[in-house]
């Protein structure tokens, strides 16, 4: 049985873009990119479009908060509970985690908890920063190691930034690598997105939740990102995601693909949060 990665946290960051409405193509491209702090609530459902081998039925959710800017830096704070049913058997995950990441990009913590059926599984807890060769990982849990990796890796609120730039710009494919402490803190991954056409805003049925008059206004693009393990030659990605990202980085109609089966996960609820002026571009 897969685990439900910690990892997918950095799918949910949003974004708000100034001058997104109503502004010409080419200055929303240069528009600096700033976080619209939200809470989100993804309702999870098995996504019998695809073959699930040997589980019969799978229900959850997804709770995701974010808040923070440039100057402050980024939180995020994340929650997936899942229930399966297999052969009979009742199994569920639950996986929690909070980030902090420095608006420059020149550090990360990361803390993460998993349980089975209330039984504690792996708990994370470490720190990353960028040096002048490489980034330092330190992690303290569940094991305590230190490694060096790529400089040119990214953490995932710097991600979710160049991904909604990347489609603003009409590019398709955005190739980096991301470290997001996940699992046991030790893996760097290399994740390609393809980003779709744009969608225009208010076109197509969404969920109650993303007719949201801020949401409604902006438009939205259909993206999948692979993660590959770096240094594993693998055509497999370990794990993928799909979405609709928004304008300002809201995601919907999600579909999380764990090689055995998929998750589809619908946006139940969303709250804005108080934003904070910040003129670091």
């Amino acid at each position: 049985m897969p685990a439900v990665r910690p990892a997918l946290a950095a799918v949910f960051a949003a974004l708000v873009l100034s001058g997104s409405g109503g502004s010409s193509a080419s200055a929303q491209a240069a528009a600096p990119a700033v976080l619209a702090p939200h809470r989100a609530v993804y309702d999870l459902s098995l996504d019998t479009r695809r073959a699930a081998r040997g589980l019969d039925q799978a229900r959850g959710r997804i709770l995701f908060d974010t808040a923070g800017n440039r100057c402050e830096g980024f939180t995020t704070s994340f929650r997936q509970v899942v229930e399966l049913s297999m052969n009979g058997n009742r199994l569920v995950m639950d996986v929690r985690t909070a980030h902090f990441e420095e608006g420059d990009g020149s550090g990360f913590r990361f803390t993460s908890r998993s349980s089975h059926n209330g039984a504690a599984q792996t708990e994370t807890d470490g720190t990353a920063t960028r040096g002048p060769d490489a980034v330092n990982v330190a992690v303290r849990r569940p094991r305590e190691l230190t490694r060096q990796i790529d400089r040119a890796a990214i953490f995932p609120t710097e991600h979710l930034i160049r991904l909604v730039e990347a489609a603003r710009e009409g590019r398709t494919i955005l190739e980096v690598k991301v470290y997001d402490g996940a699992e046991t803190g030790e893996k760097l991954y290399n994740a390609t997105a393809i980003i779709g056409r744009r969608i225009a805003p208010g076109a197509g049925e969404v969920e109650v939740a993303a007719r949201d008059p801020k949401l409604a206004a902006l438009a939205r693009w259909p993206v999948t990102i692979s993660y590959f393990e770096d240094g594993r030659d693998s055509p497999n990605p370990a794990y993928s995601i799909a979405f609709e990202l928004y304008e300002n980085g809201v995601s919907r109609q999600l579909v999380i693909h764990y090689g055995e089966f998929s998750l589809r996960g619908d946006l139940a609820s969303l709250e804005w949060q108080p934003e904070t002026a910040c003129t670091r571009p």
